[in-house]
């Protein structure tokens, strides 16, 4: 038996959709995944003009987010050292993305925890005490840019990131 034949989905798990599906890239700012696949060239000038050091490449040498640990200012450094058309600075917001927070939440399991609202600069995470017994993170879509900050605050990892771009659907 080949070494590989151990991770590869069996027929059952294919037909009923049971198949680990990959995790969506989250291209950067102000660029998309139809943008990247036609523009980029892997020439990594957007990875090198990142402050923040969230941007790397994926397997297929593209750039994506990667917001362990960082965050976007959404400074467009990234933008303009691409020497291709990847980016497009005339977009009104940078993208689409938003936070989620799931079950996992340490306010849910009873446990005073805000550290999420904290670091959120624009204030799109705040804190509901009208949930009992200790409150509730809020989200206002309207606020939130979708920078990261929370993401590496948060202690149970409860926060995850929403492109609405990007419409998965779970079998």
């Amino acid at each position: 038996m080949p070494a590989h034949a151990s991770t590869a989905p069996s027929r059952r798990a294919f037909l009923t959709g049971r198949v680990a599906r990959p995790e969506p890239q989250f291209r950067p700012p102000w660029t998309d995944e139809d943008r990247v696949q036609a523009h980029c060239t892997s020439c990594n000038a957007c990875v090198e003009a990142c402050q923040e050091q969230i941007i790397e490449f994926d397997s297929r040498n593209r750039p994506r987010i990667n917001f362990r640990g960082g965050e976007c200012t959404f400074c467009a450094a990234c933008a303009e050292a691409c020497p291709e058309p990847v980016f497009d600075l005339q977009q009104l917001a940078p993208w689409p993305v938003t936070v989620s927070i799931g079950e996992d939440c340490l306010l849910a399991a009873g446990i005073s925890c805000q550290l999420c609202t904290d670091s959120c600069d624009p204030r799109a995470l705040r804190m509901d005490l009208s949930v009992r017994p200790v409150g509730a993170i809020r989200i206002d879509p309207e606020a939130c840019s979708g920078c990261g900050a929370c993401l590496a605050t948060c202690p149970n990892d409860a926060i995850a990131i929403r492109d609405p771009r990007q419409q998965r659907s779970h079998a």
